[in-house]
Parts: structure tokens; C-alpha cells; sequence
């Protein structure tokens, strides 16, 4: 049970005191006692309020309404007690409760203009109640017992099975009380056969002394009979039962939510869009993860089928990707060691020879057996000199045939020569 703060009204008078309770789940119920509406109101500030109207105010019936929602339940309520109600229908405000045991519903029915009285007396003295109950609904069913409660000038009864019945319990003596009590005694057994049940009786301290007698009058008609002293006062011993009552505040009359109150204020939507926007990046996220997976495996695959050549029996993906980048490094060595790829010397050396001498041109190029001959022009004979100096310390020799001549007709100033790699030259 959550942290309620319970008013229980007798009067639509603003001056009579109300009796206050507040119940949470760790202390459990608090009595306040009777105290003025405007003090209850500072107190019910911040706080649950479920409120107790008097049970003679109410109709309590019970239904059995074919299967459906509770919204189209209620819709039909009208129609469905058209008959048990001897006012206009249209004037009264019909609450449904939750599904009983046995499959039949609790309906409560009050006068609209009734209900609109109480709730205009606490609106006047700022109070919005989440809940409002029948007094009568306090009274909790026990299997195999009448249940009473000698409530001032009014006697509530319970029966197995059944909802609250109220009736007048009041008298000038114990004779007059006695008389009172047993319509209600003969109503709640109904068709069951005196003695066949018990009889649980709750009273306070000043209605047990002043029922006590008519109470004992009525025991040779029923089987055992115990009372339970509420001791607190009943708004405080039923307050757990209470909580779980026929809320009148339904359809029209259902509590507005304050602005900003949980989820459903003004970041209802905020926080839904987030979350959508989270769940639509969690969405992404797993589709990536897939096609990441997808292409691992593709990759696996293709890892097995170009390592199978060199060890037909692979087929761990690991092992192949391990055995593919060892031959790799190998090749990538073996090519670039001159036996292998000779070339590449050579044209290593002319890129050093360029290096040395800034203006030096390869005019021409050709591959001989063995080696390259190359054409090289600078722009003076020093600068080709710097860099033919590199190229013979590399092995390279200048041909028969080198001359001094001009290069190309675009550049008549550049002195040209011939060369070949040095080991193969003649």
C-alpha cells in the first residue's frame, strides 16, 4: 500500500472537523483525529488523498455483466441497473470495481448531485482527491462469517460472498437497538440457515459499551461471536481495505493529472521520443553487428580457399590468415634482393644518381641482357659528372659508344652520356 493521506466526511458543512488518517507502509496507519477541513487540507498537501463518504449515501450492488472491457462495462452500467434503481438513472453516477472471485462485479451507485457536493466542498478548501469510497466499503468479506460494524446511528453488515449492506442501528434503548439489528442480521444471512455462521463484530469503545447487550441478544441465533475493538478508530483499521474499494472517481469524474506529475506531464513525450531514439540506435547497432559478422565470415571463407593451395587440409581461419601472411613477408623479401628482381636495383641506383645531381635527366632507357643502359643528360658536365660518379661506385660503366653530344634540340646546352650497369658492361 502506497502513501495515502484518508479523510472521512460525515457533513457538506466546511466547519465540522473531518477525521484524518495517514497511512504509509512503513509506520502504517496514523490517527489524527477529527480535525478542521482547512488544517487537513495543509496536511494532505504533496500526498495521495482517498476520501470516505457515508455509506447512506451510497447503493451497493453486484453484478454479473457478460465479458468485455471495463470502459464498455461502464458504459452499460445505466442499462444494466435500470431496474434496481428506483430514481431516474440519469441523475445517478454508477462505479465499477474490480472482478470478484466468483465472476460478478461491484457496482456503486450515487446521486450525481451528491457526489458533486462532496467534491465542490473539497476543491473549496484545496483538496483534489485521487479516490473516493463508501464508508460501508471498509468492511472486509471472511469466508464462514457475518461481518458488522457498529458505525454510531448506522450498522454496516458483510456476508460471504457478498457486497456491504447498511442499515439504521440506532435506538433510545438496548430493547429498541435489538429490534434495529435484526432486519440487518435477517438480510445478510439471506438464504442461509441461522447458526450456520459466525458473527465478527468491530466497534469502537463507546459503540461496544452501548451495543454490547443487543449484540449478546442476537447470539443465540448465529453460531460464535467475536468482537474486534477498533481501537484507533475505523478510518485507521480499515484503511488498508479502503485502498482497495470502489473508486467513484470514473468516466467524468476521473482526477485530472497535474502537469508535469511522472511519465504522464509534459516529459511523457520527450522521454517516449528518447526512448525511441534509443531503440532505434540499439536497432542499428545489432544491423551492423550482423553485416560485420556477414563479412567475417565472407572473409573467413575466402582466407580458406586461397590458403588450401599451400596446406589442403586447413580449416581453421586463424591458421590460414597466419600461413597466407607468412608466405607473403617472404615473397615481399625475396623481392627485393637483387638476384630476384634485378631491375629494381638498378633503377634504385638511378634514383641516387638523381639524388646526387638535381638537373640529371634518363633520356633514354633500355633493358639489355642482364641489366639496363641508360642515356643520361645534365645540364654541365660537372653535374653529370656528380652523378655518374654515384653510378659507377654502384657498378655501373660508361659504354664505347657514350660521345659527347647534345641531348635534345629543346635543351642544346646539355651534355649527354651513355651507361650500363658496371658487371655486365663489355
Amino acid at each position: 500500500m502506497t502513501d495515502i493521506f484518508l479523510l472521512r466526511l460525515r457533513s457538506l458543512s466546511a466547519d465540522d472537523p473531518v477525521e484524518a488518517v495517514h497511512h504509509d507502509p512503513v509506520r502504517g496507519a496514523q490517527a489524527l483525529g477529527r480535525i478542521p477541513l482547512a488544517d487537513a487540507a495543509v496536511r494532505a498537501a504533496g500526498k495521495r488523498v482517498l476520501v470516505v463518504l457515508p455509506a447512506t449515501d451510497v447503493l451497493a450492488l453486484s453484478l454479473t455483466l457478460p465479458d468485455a472491457a471495463s470502459s464498455k462495462l461502464r458504459a452499460s452500467l445505466p442499462f444494466a441497473l435500470e431496474e434496481q434503481v428506483a430514481c431516474d438513472i440519469e441523475t445517478q453516477h454508477c462505479a465499477l470495481g474490480p472482478r470478484m472471485a466468483d465472476g460478478r462485479w461491484p457496482v456503486r451507485v450515487i446521486a450525481r448531485v451528491r457526489l458533486e457536493a462532496w467534491l465542490t466542498l473539497l476543491r473549496a478548501a484545496g483538496i483534489e482527491p485521487q479516490s473516493m469510497v463508501s464508508a460501508a466499503d471498509g468492511l472486509r468479506e471472511k469466508p464462514g462469517d457475518l461481518m458488522l460494524w457498529l458505525d454510531g446511528e448506522d450498522a454496516h453488515w458483510r456476508a460471504p460472498g457478498e457486497g456491504p449492506l447498511t442499515l439504521p442501528a440506532g435506538g433510545t434503548d438496548s430493547d429498541d437497538v435489538h429490534d434495529s439489528l435484526v432486519p440487518g442480521l435477517v438480510a445478510a444471512l439471506g438464504e442461509r440457515s441461522r447458526g450456520t455462521v459466525g458473527l465478527v463484530v468491530h466497534a469502537d469503545e463507546v459503540d461496544r459499551a452501548r451495543y454490547s447487550a443487543p449484540v449478546a441478544a442476537l447470539q443465540e441465533q448465529i453460531a460464535p461471536l467475536q468482537w474486534q475493538t477498533l481501537d484507533d478508530g475505523a478510518l485507521a483499521a480499515f484503511a488498508p481495505v479502503y485502498a482497495q474499494g470502489v473508486n467513484f472517481l470514473q468516466a467524468e469524474y476521473a482526477p485530472k493529472r497535474a502537469a508535469g506529475e511522472g511519465l504522464h506531464g509534459r516529459w511523457r513525450w520527450p522521454l517516449r521520443l528518447a526512448a525511441a531514439a534509443v531503440l532505434l540506435q540499439c536497432a542499428g547497432h545489432a544491423i551492423e553487428t550482423w553485416r560485420l559478422h556477414q563479412a567475417t565470415v565472407k572473409t573467413d571463407a575466402t582466407l580458406l580457399e586461397a590458403a588450401r593451395p599451400l596446406q589442403p587440409d586447413i580449416v581453421d581461419p586463424d591458421a590460414a590468415r597466419t600461413l597466407l601472411r607468412s608466405r607473403l613477408d617472404a615473397w615481399s623479401a625475396r623481392s627485393l634482393e637483387p638476384s630476384t628482381a634485378p631491375l629494381l636495383a638498378e633503377l634504385s641506383q638511378l634514383a641516387q644518381a638523381k639524388a646526387v645531381s638535381a638537373s640529371l635527366q634518363v633520356v633514354a632507357l633500355t633493358s639489355v641482357e642482364g641489366g639496363l643502359r641508360a642515356r643520361l643528360a645534365a645540364d654541365d658536365a660537372d653535374a653529370l659528372t656528380a652523378a655518374t660518379s654515384t653510378l659507377a661506385a654502384a657498378g655501373w660503366n660508361e659504354t664505347d659508344d657514350a660521345g659527347r653530344a647534345v641531348a635534345t634540340a629543346a635543351d642544346p646546352s646539355a651534355i649527354v652520356a651513355t651507361w650500363r650497369s658496371g658487371p655486365r658492361a663489355r
